[in-house]
């Protein structure tokens, strides 16, 4: 995946170091999976307290908010608008939201390929809507190398499963999942104007 992105920026297809700093928030993801795998690792060898684990979450979240990933507005295409967030509530918001995932698929594994099949699901259904949503290429190659490990996975995995996940997995595959639904957002620009035909709204008490 790596190779992949250096030669794509090489070559123009992504660019990592342009206005949305993708290869910053990139090393960003990378050494939040690295401060959460290590601390899992632990935890699946010789356990360690709940609290230490969440301690670990939220650095890791923290890690990829420092890093410029973080949930910037929320679009209600019902209603023809965008809400914006302040930035201490949007770096409040985003890390509750990829702590909130990382462990909802931890919570869930508790059967064979129960967390990674979900995860699977849904890998595909988010390639779906980047795909039909135009989302940034680097939101769509991430979303189909994470739907490609874990279908090599999987099989091993399934009941009567040769593979377990365990903490390190799951984590992992949550944490992912968080960040790149984040990631698939391009940034916009903030409009305030009274009569703006887009319907933008930024509500100040956020």
């Amino acid at each position: 995946m790596t190779y992949l992105l250096i030669i794509m920026n090489m070559e123009k297809s992504i660019n990592l170091f342009g206005e949305e700093k993708y290869g910053i928030k990139i090393l960003g993801f990378l050494i939040g999976i690295i401060v959460l795998g290590i601390t899992c690792f632990i935890d699946d060898s010789k356990g360690i307290p709940s609290w230490t684990k969440l301690i670990a979450q939220i650095a890791s979240a923290a890690i990829v908010v420092a890093c410029g990933t973080r949930i910037e507005n929320i679009n209600l295409p019902f209603l023809n608008s965008t809400i914006w967030f302040y930035d201490w509530f949007s770096y409040i918001l985003t890390i509750g939201w990829i702590i909130g995932i990382t462990n909802a698929i931890n919570l869930i594994d508790g059967l064979d390929g129960l967390s990674s099949g979900i995860s699977l699901i849904s890998c595909i259904s988010l390639l779906i809507i980047f795909t039909l949503n135009k989302s940034p290429l680097i939101a769509i190659l991430l979303i189909t190398a994470l739907s490609g490990a874990i279908v090599g996975f999987l099989p091993f995995n399934f009941s009567p499963a040769k593979t377990f996940i365990g903490d390190v997995g799951s984590n992992f595959l949550g944490f992912s999942l968080a960040v790149i639904s984040i990631l698939r957002s391009s940034k916009n620009i903030y409009c305030n104007c009274i009569n703006c035909t887009d319907y933008s709204i930024r509500f100040s008490y956020f």
